[in-house]
């Protein structure tokens, strides 16, 4: 029962937890936000193109003039998210090779016919 509490853990609560920190940096990172990008970017002078995103990993950068570059995504989110994805597709195979073996250990009776 414990394996199955395990299973359930990885399989349901890392995405979930993925999935939480993703909106999480989204949310931080300002990359959904429709203000003018020098509303966030306020550090210094912003250069001709003063943003690059990027979905995954996730990252939201702030370019400037003089060439250096912040990203407004917390260092935090991305090893994170991957490693719930990691954890929940380890579970994943954990959990289908658990279900065949038992499968495969359990007693097969065969009726003779009278």
């Amino acid at each position: 029962m414990k394996t199955t509490a395990g299973f359930v853990v990885g399989i349901v609560v890392a995405p979930a937890a993925a999935i939480v920190t993703y909106v999480h940096g989204l949310w931080v990172s300002h990359l959904l936000d429709i203000r003018a990008t020098s509303e966030y970017c306020t550090a210094k002078p912003l250069a001709s193109t003063a943003t690059s995103a990027d979905w995954l990993p996730l990252r939201h950068v702030c370019r400037y003039a003089d060439g250096t570059s912040t990203d407004l995504v917390p260092g935090y989110v991305n090893p994170i998210i991957f490693l719930c994805l990691f954890i929940a597709v380890v579970s994943t195979a954990l959990a289908l090779r658990s279900a065949r073996r038992s499968r495969a250990a359990e007693p097969t009776t065969l009726e003779s016919p009278q």
